[in-house]
Protein backbone atom coordinates (compact mmCIF):
# COMPACT_ATOMS: atom_id res chain seq x y z
CA UNK A 1 0.00 0.00 0.00
CA UNK A 2 1.32 3.52 -1.07
CA UNK A 3 1.35 5.93 1.98
CA UNK A 4 2.77 8.71 3.74
CA UNK A 5 5.41 6.34 4.55
CA UNK A 6 6.54 5.69 1.56
CA UNK A 7 9.96 6.56 0.15
CA UNK A 8 11.21 7.02 -3.21
CA UNK A 9 15.01 8.08 -4.63
CA UNK A 10 15.66 11.50 -4.09
CA UNK A 11 13.59 11.89 -1.40
CA UNK A 12 14.69 14.53 1.52
CA UNK A 13 14.38 14.04 4.99
CA UNK A 14 12.04 16.49 5.60
CA UNK A 15 9.45 15.69 3.30
CA UNK A 16 6.70 12.78 2.90
CA UNK A 17 5.00 11.21 0.47
CA UNK A 18 1.83 11.91 -0.51
CA UNK A 19 0.68 10.69 -4.13
CA UNK A 20 1.60 10.28 -7.70
CA UNK A 21 0.08 9.79 -10.67
CA UNK A 22 1.58 9.20 -14.28
CA UNK A 23 0.78 10.70 -17.65
CA UNK A 24 -1.98 9.20 -19.50
CA UNK A 25 -1.84 6.39 -22.14
CA UNK A 26 -2.70 8.31 -24.76
CA UNK A 27 0.35 10.24 -24.55
CA UNK A 28 2.77 7.07 -25.06
CA UNK A 29 0.44 5.90 -27.83
CA UNK A 30 1.23 8.72 -30.43
CA UNK A 31 4.83 7.47 -31.72
CA UNK A 32 2.81 4.33 -32.64
CA UNK A 33 -0.50 5.77 -34.40
CA UNK A 34 2.10 8.31 -36.41
CA UNK A 35 3.75 4.92 -37.57
CA UNK A 36 0.46 3.37 -38.46
CA UNK A 37 0.47 4.72 -41.89
CA UNK A 38 3.99 3.38 -42.56
CA UNK A 39 3.27 0.52 -40.76
CA UNK A 40 -0.01 -0.26 -43.55
CA UNK A 41 2.41 1.06 -46.32
CA UNK A 42 4.99 -1.57 -45.15
CA UNK A 43 2.39 -4.51 -45.07
CA UNK A 44 0.95 -3.91 -48.61
CA UNK A 45 4.74 -3.84 -49.86
CA UNK A 46 5.18 -6.54 -48.25
CA UNK A 47 2.38 -8.54 -49.69
CA UNK A 48 3.31 -7.75 -53.21
CA UNK A 49 6.51 -8.99 -52.67
CA UNK A 50 5.34 -11.95 -50.68
CA UNK A 51 2.67 -12.60 -53.68
CA UNK A 52 5.80 -11.98 -55.72
CA UNK A 53 8.47 -14.12 -54.46
CA UNK A 54 5.51 -17.21 -54.61
CA UNK A 55 5.23 -16.58 -58.50
CA UNK A 56 8.79 -16.33 -58.82
CA UNK A 57 10.75 -19.85 -57.56
CA UNK A 58 13.50 -17.29 -56.76
CA UNK A 59 15.60 -18.06 -53.53
CA UNK A 60 16.95 -14.35 -53.03
CA UNK A 61 13.16 -12.91 -53.49
CA UNK A 62 12.04 -15.57 -50.88
CA UNK A 63 14.91 -14.91 -48.49
CA UNK A 64 14.76 -10.83 -48.75
CA UNK A 65 10.96 -11.15 -48.35
CA UNK A 66 11.21 -12.94 -45.12
CA UNK A 67 14.40 -11.06 -43.85
CA UNK A 68 12.20 -7.57 -44.58
CA UNK A 69 9.10 -9.38 -42.61
CA UNK A 70 10.97 -10.38 -39.94
CA UNK A 71 12.70 -7.03 -38.79
CA UNK A 72 9.60 -4.93 -39.59
CA UNK A 73 8.18 -6.57 -36.69
CA UNK A 74 10.94 -6.54 -34.53
CA UNK A 75 11.17 -2.83 -34.99
CA UNK A 76 7.49 -2.38 -34.16
CA UNK A 77 7.57 -4.45 -31.16
CA UNK A 78 10.46 -2.67 -30.48
CA UNK A 79 8.54 0.67 -30.42
CA UNK A 80 5.62 -0.62 -28.52
CA UNK A 81 7.96 -2.38 -25.70
CA UNK A 82 9.94 1.01 -25.23
CA UNK A 83 6.69 2.97 -25.33
CA UNK A 84 5.32 1.22 -22.46
CA UNK A 85 8.64 1.31 -20.71
CA UNK A 86 8.79 5.04 -20.96
CA UNK A 87 4.57 5.30 -19.53
CA UNK A 88 6.04 3.49 -16.27
CA UNK A 89 9.38 5.72 -15.81
CA UNK A 90 7.66 8.97 -16.47
CA UNK A 91 5.57 9.91 -13.73
CA UNK A 92 4.86 13.19 -11.62
CA UNK A 93 5.12 12.57 -7.21
CA UNK A 94 3.69 15.35 -4.45
CA UNK A 95 5.21 15.23 -1.32
CA UNK A 96 4.11 17.65 1.24
CA UNK A 97 6.71 20.16 0.20
CA UNK A 98 7.48 20.23 -3.73
CA UNK A 99 6.33 18.53 -6.99
CA UNK A 100 8.84 16.47 -8.41
CA UNK A 101 8.10 16.04 -12.39
CA UNK A 102 10.13 12.84 -13.73
CA UNK A 103 10.83 12.68 -17.79
CA UNK A 104 12.57 9.29 -17.97
CA UNK A 105 13.51 6.92 -21.52
CA UNK A 106 15.16 4.01 -21.16
CA UNK A 107 18.33 5.32 -23.44
CA UNK A 108 18.25 8.67 -24.19
CA UNK A 109 16.70 10.78 -21.01
CA UNK A 110 16.54 10.85 -17.50
CA UNK A 111 15.26 14.12 -16.62
CA UNK A 112 13.45 15.81 -13.38
CA UNK A 113 12.04 19.28 -12.20
CA UNK A 114 11.18 20.38 -9.10
CA UNK A 115 8.53 22.66 -7.83
CA UNK A 116 8.56 23.85 -4.50
CA UNK A 117 5.16 24.10 -3.03
CA UNK A 118 5.91 27.65 -1.55
CA UNK A 119 6.49 29.46 -4.60
CA UNK A 120 2.85 27.85 -6.10
CA UNK A 121 0.20 30.37 -6.18
CA UNK A 122 -2.28 28.47 -7.59
CA UNK A 123 -3.49 25.05 -9.45
CA UNK A 124 -5.61 25.21 -12.98
CA UNK A 125 -6.87 22.62 -15.33
CA UNK A 126 -7.18 23.63 -19.37
CA UNK A 127 -9.24 20.59 -21.50
CA UNK A 128 -9.96 21.46 -25.11
CA UNK A 129 -10.89 19.16 -27.63
CA UNK A 130 -13.38 16.60 -28.18
CA UNK A 131 -11.03 13.43 -27.78
CA UNK A 132 -9.32 15.14 -24.62
CA UNK A 133 -12.98 15.30 -23.39
CA UNK A 134 -14.25 11.29 -24.07
CA UNK A 135 -10.77 9.68 -23.34
CA UNK A 136 -10.73 12.22 -19.91
CA UNK A 137 -7.59 13.78 -20.17
CA UNK A 138 -5.96 17.56 -19.52
CA UNK A 139 -3.20 20.12 -18.62
CA UNK A 140 -2.79 20.85 -14.91
CA UNK A 141 -1.52 24.70 -15.20
CA UNK A 142 0.80 25.36 -11.94
CA UNK A 143 0.80 28.74 -11.79
CA UNK A 144 4.39 30.52 -9.90
CA UNK A 145 4.37 33.00 -7.24
CA UNK A 146 7.13 34.38 -9.36
CA UNK A 147 7.14 36.67 -12.61
CA UNK A 148 8.16 33.50 -14.70
CA UNK A 149 5.43 31.73 -16.73
CA UNK A 150 3.39 28.94 -15.34
CA UNK A 151 4.30 24.94 -15.67
CA UNK A 152 2.06 22.96 -18.01
CA UNK A 153 1.60 18.85 -17.08
CA UNK A 154 0.29 18.14 -20.32
CA UNK A 155 -1.71 14.46 -20.28
CA UNK A 156 -2.96 14.40 -16.63
CA UNK A 157 -5.31 11.72 -16.10
CA UNK A 158 -8.29 12.77 -14.46
CA UNK A 159 -7.04 16.48 -14.39
CA UNK A 160 -9.79 17.59 -11.93
CA UNK A 161 -9.39 15.11 -9.58
CA UNK A 162 -5.61 15.56 -9.16
CA UNK A 163 -6.23 19.42 -9.33
CA UNK A 164 -8.28 18.96 -5.58
CA UNK A 165 -5.36 17.07 -4.20
CA UNK A 166 -3.04 19.13 -5.47
CA UNK A 167 -5.13 22.03 -3.96
CA UNK A 168 -5.41 20.09 -0.78
CA UNK A 169 -1.60 19.14 -0.43
CA UNK A 170 -1.22 23.12 -0.66
CA UNK A 171 -3.49 24.23 2.18
CA UNK A 172 -2.13 21.39 4.83
CA UNK A 173 1.32 22.75 3.67
CA UNK A 174 0.55 26.58 4.09
CA UNK A 175 -1.27 25.81 7.59
CA UNK A 176 1.76 23.51 8.78
CA UNK A 177 4.09 26.71 7.82
CA UNK A 178 1.87 29.23 9.89
CA UNK A 179 2.16 26.48 13.04
CA UNK A 180 5.55 25.96 12.44
CA UNK A 181 6.69 30.05 12.58
CA UNK A 182 4.07 30.19 15.32
CA UNK A 183 5.28 28.10 17.29
CA UNK A 184 2.11 25.66 17.60
CA UNK A 185 1.95 22.26 17.69
CA UNK A 186 0.71 20.58 14.38
CA UNK A 187 -1.68 18.52 16.56
CA UNK A 188 -4.10 20.31 18.74
CA UNK A 189 -3.23 19.65 22.39
CA UNK A 190 -5.51 17.42 24.77
CA UNK A 191 -7.52 20.01 26.45
CA UNK A 192 -6.77 20.62 30.26
CA UNK A 193 -9.06 20.21 33.18
CA UNK A 194 -7.80 23.18 35.43
CA UNK A 195 -9.84 22.12 38.40
CA UNK A 196 -8.42 18.46 38.80
CA UNK A 197 -6.74 20.05 41.50
CA UNK A 198 -9.53 21.80 43.03
CA UNK A 199 -11.04 18.56 43.34
CA UNK A 200 -8.90 16.91 45.37
CA UNK A 201 -8.21 20.11 47.84
CA UNK A 202 -9.61 19.00 51.46
CA UNK A 203 -12.50 20.40 52.81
Amino acid sequence: MIGEDTDFKGQLKYEHFQFFFRRHWVRFMYPLFFTLPLSLFVFFLLYAIGRFALMVDVLFVRAFFAFTAMVTVIVFLVILFLQVINYYFSLVIVTDARILVVRKTVFLRNDSDAIDLTKIQDFAVEISGLIRNYIGYGDLVITLSASGPPIVLGYVPDPHYYLERCNRVKRQHIVHRQERKLGAPSHPAKPVDYLQDVHHLPI
